[in-house]
């Protein structure tokens, strides 16, 4: 457990964040990112759809950086939105809107399957306990 502590997407290492998701933050997808989430930190009433650019973007922004803490910010903030009924949906017409708006753009270092690895390996802990 203690590599999990460290690194919240193990067994992936921290080197291999960046080519982890499909896309990646613009300059104006950061300065949105960084809006939504201090609307989000601050209490203010979002619609789900700036709820699900918030997961889309946060994920993004903590792997490009490398940054676990950031990522286990993110894993947070997911948690306790769905512990607030407030659950993923509408994600495809979320993401391809941040698309269109040239908020993100594809990922040139994606590796396709690599986040499998992490479900998979969640999956077969969660199944064992």
């Amino acid at each position: 457990m203690g590599s999990q502590k460290k690194n919240p997407l193990y067994p992936i290492s921290v080197d291999d964040y960046p080519k982890l998701f499909d896309y990646v933050l613009t300059a104006d997808g950061l300065i949105y990112f960084h809006t939504l989430k201090r609307n989000y930190i601050m209490g203010k009433d979002l619609t789900l759809d700036e709820f699900n650019k918030l997961r889309l973007l946060y994920v993004y922004y903590a792997t490009a950086n490398r940054n676990p803490k950031e990522v286990h910010s993110w894993q947070d903030v997911c948690i306790t939105l769905d512990e607030k009924g407030i659950i993923e949906k509408d994600m495809y017409q979320s993401k391809e809107d941040l698309k269109n708006k040239s908020l993100i753009v594809t990922n040139p270092q994606y590796q396709s399957g690599l986040y499998r690895k992490y479900t998979e390996y969640v999956k077969e802990n969660l199944d064992s306990k």
